[in-house]
């Protein structure tokens, strides 16, 4: 009864907090006060130390764990290694975009037709790697790295011809919106088709934790893009053939191909498009809405310090989650019923740290990007402001929704990622595209990531019995 009353305290807390976060954005953005970034500076800060209070209960336990697991120093290399290609391509995209200035292909820019497929690409990942990693799932935990890479050469050919249906999602908005010919559209569907190979390449560097491999393929994507700026076929063809390399082996497997269930395919191809949604639809979106003219550079700095967050999630905190999953699943197995519900709680504490820290982490990031434009852009603080205040929100009902869906309970994350997707596409066809969007954004995320974070904090409470049904349905 305590730990439940302890929850709902936690959570009451948390929704306090947002709300007075809402509030404040709606009133500053009514008033056309650029105080907007303050405020959200204030709540961002205050919602990370309520945050760190209430749900960052540190445990012994929970410590021994993380201590006992990879180095710091190694830690810190594997973030750096994963955080490569955010940091390669900040760098490499601007000097570029100079470079292809004047360029076209079919008739329309060549950097519309580059910012279209960079914004479409994240979310086109998250759609096309989920089935893949279905095909691998088995052998993740107990196979050897060269088991795994030639059931992924196995299963490859026929799931990317499976998974190149997802691109009409995209193409369609694209071309109803931009009005290019034939040319370049022709051209925006190829760049689509070979980041999806692309995308599916990189698996094996995630899955067999060669992110050394990862890094090398994102490093010479961007070499290859500031080299030849106007190939704009080049950089994925090149990350792609770094990832080739290492399975030239293997490659002899995917003669013989291996098809999954079309069902199952199309299931997980739906998947991703709602879990990645959360995260990447707004971005598409504004393109949509004012394609050349969105402000790129004001919204991506809005997003970095979410997507460092989320990667940050992945690789420092991520494992740790994945190791006490394995360790309930053997005490359901071997253990008493008595141990059995010691280790559900230290699993469920394990949770509400991760989410906390992912919070934090991103909060911190948000307080020092928006100080930081205060001083070198401060007619773009407002926008950068809201952005991040909201990528901060998506970012977090992210991983709630992945935590939910890890556990079986993925309708109803499917549901809050449809929720959210439902409510970008109207803000961003009846709202003037940018801080009242993003305001307006912050307001539904805010109930959309309450929902998600109380109902993922009740099914890690129970993990046993969520996990033991988990298992039980899937025969």
């Amino acid at each position: 009864m305590r730990r439940v009353r302890a929850s709902s305290q936690r959570f009451t807390l948390i929704i306090s907090l947002t709300t007075l976060l809402v509030a404040l954005l709606c009133s500053d953005m009514l008033a056309g006060n650029v105080a907007t970034a303050v405020d959200v500076t204030l709540c961002a800060a205050t919602l990370a130390g309520i945050v760190v209070v209430t749900v960052l209960r540190r445990r012994r336990s929970v410590e021994r764990l993380r201590t006992e697991g990879e180095p710091f120093l190694q830690g810190s290399v594997q973030l750096g290694l994963y955080l490569s290609p955010v940091i390669l391509l900040t760098v490499a995209f601007p000097l570029a975009t100079h470079r292809m200035a004047h360029a076209t292909v079919g008739g329309a820019p060549l950097t519309s037709l580059l910012l279209a497929a960079s914004l479409t690409v994240p979310w086109l990942s998250q759609i096309v790697c989920l089935p893949l990693y279905r095909g691998i799932a088995d052998l993740v935990a107990t196979g050897t790295r060269e088991e795994i890479e030639e059931r992924l050469c196995r299963v490859w050919p026929v799931t990317f011809l499976q998974s190149l249906a997802s691109l009409i999602v995209f193409a369609v908005p694209v071309e109803l919106v931009t009005h290019w010919s034939a040319g370049a559209m022709g051209a925006y569907v190829t760049l689509g088709v070979v980041y999806v190979a692309f995308s599916q390449s990189l698996i094996i560097g995630i899955v067999a934790k060669r992110r050394l491999l990862w890094a090398v393929g994102w490093a010479l994507f961007a070499a290859a893009l500031l080299l030849a700026p106007t190939l704009w076929f080049l950089p994925p063809l090149v990350g792609l053939t770094t990832q080739l390399v290492p399975l030239r082996h293997r490659l002899r497997a995917a003669l013989h191909p291996v098809a999954m269930d079309g069902r199952d395919v199309a299931r997980d191809l739906a998947r991703g498009f709602l879990l990645g949604a959360v995260l990447w639809s707004d971005k598409l979106f504004y393109f949509y809405r004012d394609g050349a003219r969105m402000p790129v550079v004001a919204v991506f700095v809005g997003l970095l310090p979410a997507i460092l967050a989320y990667n940050y999630y992945f690789v420092r905190l991520a494992p740790t989650f994945d190791a006490s999953v394995d360790s309930m699943r053997v005490a359901m197995e071997r253990d008493s019923y008595r141990a059995m519900t010691a280790t559900s709680r230290r699993l469920a504490t394990v949770v509400e740290e991760d989410i906390a820290r992912t919070g934090l982490s991103g909060a911190v990031l948000g307080l020092a990007v928006i100080s930081g434009m205060g001083v070198v852009a401060p007619a773009e603080v407002s926008l950068v402001a809201t952005v991040t205040a909201a990528s901060w929100l998506f970012m977090m009902t992210t991983v709630l929704c992945y935590k939910l869906d890890y556990i079986g309970e993925r309708r109803r994350a499917q549901a809050i990622s449809a929720a959210h997707l439902a409510a970008c596409a109207l803000a961003f066809a009846v709202l003037p595209p940018g801080t009242v969007t993003y305001g307006a954004l912050i307001a539904v995320e805010a109930v959309l990531f309450a929902v998600s974070l109380r109902r993922c904090i009740a099914a890690w409470t129970s993990s046993e019995y969520q996990l033991f049904w988990t298992h039980a349905t899937a025969w």
